[in-house]
């Protein structure tokens, strides 16, 4: 017969600011000014308290939450922080579903250039915070880089949202995780076979940054139709900005081309304008179609043909996923279609 002593025989206690403190050799104070997000805090301390909350599961509203028998109602969300149509437009759409299903979202913005420490801090500040589960909007190399790269636990369930290339979201730092996208490949061959159909042949894409997984993909999917058709792609590079677009443009010779598919409205913006100052008519001379159907693009000049994006729709997602992993229940992993609006400019 085994015995079990009154110690042993206690719940283990919850870990408390102070055990976090003393496991990451700080003060208590230094562990709330990460917790609440101090950009004062030395990047070591905060290294330092990210390990230590992840390491000892530190939350602080554990000991009430499990008081009132429920779970928590906070949700997190990483953001690279930049005002991308994109990826905002997600993370409103996710905040919306959350907030009409009864939880609350807690914001936390990585850098431009974001590094494994970086995101460590993003998740110990959430998870510290007692949030329920984590949405990454981040469509970047760099970021899914950076979750691969984490050395300490993530210990509640992990939502990436327009991570097309799937397998890069899984990863053993967290491996509660499901991926959520709408389907990039399909969106470029509706605007490719568009423009097919409609007998253009020489056709430019301008693509975004090489760092952004949508951008890739629609890169790849315009060189691969291009090729199984016998033409020869020309990429021109481009960072999502309309300046970028107005650059490229101011390259083309449009006496060898016949339409340009840029790799996002914001560019085609740019590429409307240059061949504007050039005297050329759109889509007379050259046609043009853009990516994501932002509200302004039904009033360009020409009002322009691209592919919309449901980013409610994927916010409505996000959460349903976000919901589905929190309750151990099945998940949907499917790609979310897009739709082609055509307009003048093609």
């Amino acid at each position: 017969m085994t015995t079990t002593t009154a110690h042993e025989g206690k719940r283990r206690k919850a870990p408390t600011i102070f055990d976090v403190a003393e496991r990451a050799g700080v003060s208590h104070q230094t562990v709330s000014r990460v917790i609440n997000g101090d950009p004062t805090v030395r990047e070591q301390f905060r290294d330092q308290v990210a390990a230590a909350v992840a390491e000892l599961g530190y939350r602080p509203r554990a000991a009430a939450r499990a008081l009132a028998g429920g779970r928590s109602r906070a949700l997190g969300l990483v953001s690279t922080g930049d005002a991308l149509y994109g990826p905002s437009s997600t993370a409103i759409g996710f905040e919306r579903a959350a907030r009409a299903a009864g939880y609350h979202v807690l914001l936390s913005t990585l850098p431009e250039d974001p590094v494994p420490a970086d995101l460590s801090g993003a998740l110990a500040s959430l998870l510290a915070q007692d949030v329920a589960a984590v949405v990454l909007v981040a469509a970047d190399n760099r970021v899914l880089d950076a979750l691969a790269s984490l050395t300490v636990p993530v210990t509640v369930p992990v939502v990436v949202a327009n991570a097309v290339q799937r397998d890069a979201a899984y990863t053993g730092a967290a491996p509660n995780v499901a991926a959520v996208a709408i389907d990039q490949a399909a969106g470029a061959m509706l605007a490719l076979e568009h423009l097919f159909a409609r007998g253009h042949r020489r056709i430019v894409h301008i693509a975004g940054p090489s760092v952004s997984q949508e951008s890739e993909v629609r890169r790849a999917t315009y060189e691969r139709a291009m090729r199984e058709r016998g033409l020869e792609p020309v990429v021109l590079e481009g960072d999502w900005t309309p300046a970028s677009g107005f650059a490229a443009a101011r390259t083309i010779d449009v006496h060898t081309v016949d339409a340009v598919f840029a790799g996002n409205d914001q560019m085609a913006l740019g590429v409307l304008h240059a061949f504007a100052e050039e005297g050329l008519r759109v889509p007379d001379d050259v046609a043009v179609v853009g990516f994501d159907d932002i509200p302004e693009a039904a009033h360009f000049t020409p009002p322009l043909t691209t592919v919309r994006q449901d980013f409610m729709a994927m916010g409505e997602r996000v959460l349903a996923s976000v919901k589905a992993l929190v309750e151990g229940q099945s998940h949907d992993d499917g790609l979310i279609a897009p739709a082609l609006v055509v307009r003048r400019s093609a």
